[in-house]
């Protein structure tokens, strides 16, 4: 029986960064050791830690922007850090990100709708009464309405603006979208919307998502497995969510704390 191909893949990934300041000249700050992990067709990764641990800077070497110094990151079967720039970018339209801070990810100056259409126009080339068209589906699709494509970013509120960015990352349909604390700026009741919104387009698209949070009961909801990060390092994994209260590390366990039970009368007030 033939074995598939994951469609990402993290082998033996490690990067380092030099600390700065006077007293600091020369250190190295371990950011990523040895990591490594896959992520299959339709599946929800959950990557937790503390701030600090290294889990957005692992964000960011997936998504291609930052190198690693060892390692070999692969999606599609295609190293994303290799010679071959025509086949990185024959697969770079299949891999988008929704990052934390939805105001400085977009544009000013752009409307709503320019921002959608960006991609489109880079990589699909649609003409210009096609990418309206997209353009209104989309912002449909994600809970606002296609007169929405006129409004600048100002106009928006949080989670609106939010709801923007994810419908400019599933424009193209990409297999992947890494959700970097997409949802930790946004108040409880936006944050709950937020997630099922991403629940709900990944069952209709299929998509896979590496789910970036601090908060674990946010990646709960979405994930299907969990890794957890401490000090540039994998420390735990979890292949079923419903065993959650099972994670044993220190950081784990301080990270499950941190979630209020739905009772009141059960919470720890000490």
């Amino acid at each position: 029986m033939a074995v598939s191909t994951p469609l990402l893949a993290l082998q033996g990934v490690s990067k380092h960064f030099h600390g700065g300041g006077i007293f600091k000249q020369g250190r190295r700050v371990q950011a990523n050791k040895e990591i490594s992990l896959s992520l299959a067709d339709g599946e929800c990764l959950g990557l937790v830690g503390e701030s600090g641990s290294g889990k957005s800077t692992l964000g960011r070497i997936i998504l291609g922007i930052e190198k690693p110094e060892s390692g070999a990151v692969f999606f599609q079967g295609v190293n994303l850090y290799g010679p071959d720039k025509a086949a990185v970018r024959a697969v770079r339209r299949d891999l988008q990100v929704v990052f934390q801070d939805c105001f400085s990810s977009v544009n000013p100056r752009l409307t709503a709708g320019e921002s959608i259409a960006e991609p489109l126009r880079n990589f699909a080339c649609p003409g210009f009464r096609d990418v309206l068209l997209a353009v209104g589906e989309l912002l449909e699709l994600v809970g606002l309405t296609p007169g929405d494509a006129a409004k600048y970013p100002h106009q928006f509120s949080g989670g609106q603006l939010q709801r923007v960015c994810i419908a400019r990352a599933i424009s193209l349909r990409p297999k992947l979208i890494v959700l970097d604390e997409a949802v930790s700026s946004l108040d409880v009741l936006v944050q709950a919307q937020i997630l099922d919104l991403l629940s709900d387009l990944r069952a209709e698209r299929g998509m896979s998502y590496v789910f970036i949070s601090h908060d674990l009961a946010a990646v709960a909801h979405l994930s299907d497995r969990l890794a957890v990060m401490y000090a540039g390092e994998i420390v735990e994994r979890l292949d079923n969510m419903e065993n959650l209260n099972c994670l044993t590390h220190p950081v784990s366990r301080a990270l499950l704390a941190a979630i209020l039970p739905a009772q009141p009368m059960n919470r720890d007030t000490r």
